[in-house]
């Protein structure tokens, strides 16, 4: 997959993040708060994905695959795609005869197409991946032709505005260091922020919107979207 030059940077700056911000990490030194958002954000995107028991599943900018260990025993096949190879390797999974991992970039999806073939995704899994993209409309519309007919998306997208005001009390009232494993700084590595009405916009024209809601717990818009 030939990558141009604006995406090899946005590799190397998703590289040198996973270095110093890689989830895998934050969970192994996060508190009982911070694990039980992330694990809340897991079990409501597992969900999704075990409630549509597709039979191919694409997990993009998946890091190390924990969430979709998750759900891995309910589908057929899963392909592991990050731009990171290191992360990938790393992965749980590694092994699984269900999981094959691909070195992929959600904008240049050449590698994808060529290991799904003409079939397609039964389902794309996005979880808080469009908000570090450059282009996400962009990447969106790449990525719809690699779904089946009715394929969907299932998206999760952290709500900054909410997420930001949070951290901004815990961070004047100096309570914060109670949270373990929590950074009072603004989310490295975001270049977009969403309300709901931005995540609709966004989605809209790639599907029909099946499902959008917000979640209180984890400060995220959760979706799934039907291929038209």
């Amino acid at each position: 997959m030939s990558a141009s030059a604006p995406t090899a940077d946005f590799a190397t700056r998703n590289r040198e993040l996973n270095k110093t911000h890689a989830m895998a990490a934050m969970r192994a030194r996060a508190g009982r708060i911070v694990s039980g958002i992330e694990q809340r954000r897991r079990r409501l995107v597992a969900d999704r994905v075990r409630r549509l028991a597709p039979g191919v599943v694409v997990d993009i900018g998946c890091e190390d695959g924990w969430i979709a260990e998750a759900y891995v025993q309910h589908v057929g096949r899963l392909i592991l795609a990050d731009l990171d190879a290191d992360v990938l390797a790393n992965s749980p999974l590694h092994g699984h005869p269900k999981v094959h991992t691909l070195v992929a970039d959600a904008l240049q999806p050449d590698a994808l197409q060529t290991e799904l073939g003409a079939r397609g995704a039964d389902v794309i899994v996005l979880s808080a991946l469009l908000e570090h993209l450059p282009d996400p409309h962009a990447a969106l519309a790449a990525l719809a032709p690699q779904l089946a007919p009715g394929g969907r998306f299932v998206i999760y997208l952290p709500a900054d505005g909410p997420i930001l005001f949070a951290k901004a009390l815990l961070k004047r009232s100096r309570l914060g260091g109670l949270v373990r494993g929590l950074s009072l700084e603004p989310a490295p590595g975001h270049l977009h922020r969403f309300t709901r009405r931005d995540v609709a916009r966004l989605l809209r024209p790639h599907g029909v919107i099946e499902e959008l809601c917000f979640d209180p717990v984890c400060l995220g818009y959760l979706a799934v979207v039907r291929r038209a």
